[in-house]
Formats: C-alpha cells, structure tokens, sequence
C-alpha cells in the first residue's frame, strides 16, 4: 500500500485501500494510509471547499462504511 501511495494514481490507491477494507476482518490501517497521504500531498483542494484533510476524512468514512456493510452482507455472517 505505501508503493502504492508513493508512485501510484490517487484513484488506483483509493481502489485498492476500498478492495483492503473488504479483504481484512477489520482494517484499521485504511485510516493511518489516509493520514499519509494527506501528509505527503495534502492540500487544500478548492472543489471540497478548502478541505485540507480530505483524503483522512474520506478514509474514515470508508471505514465506517464497511463496517456497516460488513454487518449488513450475507458473506460476512457468523456461521455458528
């Protein structure tokens, strides 16, 4: 993922932290490779209103998200 980061397209890490979030049980990491980012490119974009964390923001979301459907979808149900 920090390859990814670090020589990759935006869009291409986003797909693959997304692809991450459903691979792993839970996957927290999704929201340190947001810090990252932020941190290494992070700045203030004027399309989401001078937002400067949005890439951290958006992870977290992500997060949340997932762990929403994770409850939600018939693959991820307990077998007991």
């Amino acid at each position: 993922m920090f390859c990814f980061i670090m020589w990759g397209y935006w869009w291409l890490t986003w797909c693959l932290a997304i692809a991450l979030l459903f691979y792993f049980p839970i996957y927290y990491e999704i929201i340190l490779w947001g810090i990252i980012y932020d941190a290494m490119y992070g700045t203030a974009i004027p399309e989401f209103w001078n937002i400067r964390y949005i890439f951290t923001i958006s992870s977290i979301i992500l997060f949340l998200i997932a762990l929403f459907l994770r409850k939600r979808l018939v693959i991820y149900e307990d077998k007991h």
